[in-house]
């Protein structure tokens, strides 16, 4: 069995038409990242039971970028959000240098997979 990775949407963009920008990616308890970069997909849950992706948490729900720096490397953020008060808000991030990085990173959750279909990544096995 493989575990094939597309390329991303964004590596077939020309260059030139890619709208770079300088961001800021906040983590807890280390630096934020800092790079010129492009999100090339996004994801997110609801802390609203109404909602039909309710994080299965009142108040609480989670948020999922992806990023490609102008290097070529791959950023993934997770945010855990909350409206409670006495709680914070928490941040993750991870630099990868490829799709099956992130794949690790974000995992094969709902979000995770709502995030790979945006950014055209297929983490499909292939069974022979």
């Amino acid at each position: 069995m493989s575990n094939e990775v597309t390329e991303l949407k964004a590596s077939t963009i020309p260059e030139a038409e890619l709208n770079w920008t300088k961001l800021t990616v906040e983590r807890d308890d280390e630096p934020a990242l800092t790079f010129t970069g492009v999100q090339i997909a996004s994801a997110r849950s609801f802390g609203d039971r109404g909602h039909p992706d309710f994080s299965g948490s009142t108040g609480r729900w989670t948020v999922l970028k992806l990023y490609r720096t102008k290097g070529g490397k791959l950023v993934g953020a997770r945010i855990e959000r909350t409206q409670w008060q006495g709680e914070q808000d928490q941040y993750e991030a991870i630099v990868c240098e490829t799709e099956l990085e992130i794949v690790e990173f974000f995992g094969h959750g709902p979000l995770a997979k709502e995030l790979y279909s945006e950014a055209e990544i297929n983490t499909a096995v292939d069974v022979a």
